[in-house]
């Protein structure tokens, strides 16, 4: 039977036991984590690419495509890699507008399944019960900040590394929009001045990709691929190659 478009904790029919946790080589920096966005992608749970050190579940995407809870938690029982859970809302680039407590209870569900857990720092006033299940699991945390739509001055994000730093995560990801080299420079900047933060920086927009090719050579923890499809504009497959005369193409300042 297919799920509803909005799909429920009810959804969720059987008991399913997780796997041991993995622990996240936090310190080999940079990481690559590959996101899992299909029910074909999650095949890579249990034969995970070479080169990989963090799957990402990107739960709103999957049930978003009607692929079943209890399928999502069979394939994560079955990881050979350590996994960060994400369940997005659209204002985060997602695909649901979920009932906040709905998205709470999928969280706790799935929470046992995973090594770390990716919250958007705006919705921590109403994920304080994952937050706190999350500290208790002893999961590892990422907190995130998605600026699809607007760019981040530096006066927005000097305010917004503040704000991160009242709550204590393994690591710290901002995500920008970018459209021309002097706003991927501001997004840098952090990275150059604060090392200590453990950031992750990507850029969304034209310039997407050129920053997964370039932040993490100033410090950026994470770069992410994908392991089906995309699941963000701009990122890459696990198994891309780039040229140096293709390199051009992504350096390069577009107009939007």
């Amino acid at each position: 039977m297919p799920l509803k478009n909005n799909p429920t904790i009810a959804d969720i029919k059987t008991s399913i036991n997780p796997s041991a946790r993995r622990a996240i080589p936090w310190k080999n920096a940079p990481l690559i984590v590959g996101t899992i966005s299909t029910e074909a992608g999650l095949s890579h749970l249990s034969n995970p690419p070479e080169g990989v050190d963090v799957a990402e579940v990107r739960l709103d995407l999957l049930l978003s495509k009607g692929v079943s809870p209890e399928k999502i938690q069979e394939a994560m029982a079955k990881k050979e890699l350590p996994v960060l859970l994400t369940l997005r809302t659209r204002e985060e680039g997602g695909a649901f507008n979920w009932r906040s407590r709905q998205r709470v209870l999928f969280f706790l569900a799935f929470l046992p399944f995973a090594d770390a857990v990716d919250l958007e720092l705006t919705n921590l006033p109403r994920l304080g019960r994952v937050l706190r299940s999350v500290r208790r699991a002893k999961r590892d945390l990422v907190l995130s900040s998605h600026s699809l739509k607007r760019k981040l001055t530096p006066l927005r994000l000097k305010r917004l590394l503040t704000e991160f730093r009242k709550t204590r995560a393994h690591v710290y990801k901002v995500v920008g929009l970018a459209r021309r080299i002097r706003d991927l420079r501001a997004l840098a900047e952090p990275l150059l001045t604060l090392p200590h933060m453990r950031l992750a920086i990507l850029a969304s927009g034209p310039l997407a990709t050129a920053s997964r090719l370039s932040l993490p050579a100033l410090g950026s923890r994470l770069v992410y691929v994908h392991l089906d499809e995309p699941a963000a504009p701009g990122q890459p497959g696990h198994d891309t190659s780039f040229t140096l005369a293709g390199l051009r193409n992504f350096l390069s300042a577009k107009k939007s």
